[in-house]
């Protein structure tokens, strides 16, 4: 799933939020928030948006193995497992 990052000001706090689908058709959306002065240590700005990322594929694949789940097998089906 695609997921958009969006990068805002308010009240002198820089914001990045990720926005997002899951699989089954409910938004994510999470933010973080950081000072002028914290901007000044980008790899760490950066680290967070990359766990951002990880924790929105995260609830993707949570979410799916859920739908999957969920999903109901005929029982001619589950007699061809061994």
């Amino acid at each position: 799933m695609a997921a958009k990052v969006v990068k805002y000001s308010r009240d002198g706090v820089i914001y990045y939020e990720i926005r997002g689908a899951l699989p089954d058709g409910t938004r994510y959306v999470d933010r973080v928030g950081f000072s002028e002065r914290e901007l000044e240590f980008r790899h760490l700005v950066a680290a967070r948006i990359k766990l951002l990322r990880t924790e929105y594929a995260a609830a993707c694949n949570r979410v799916q193995a859920e739908c999957a789940a969920d999903v109901v097998t005929p029982r001619w089906v589950k007699q061809l497992i061994f």
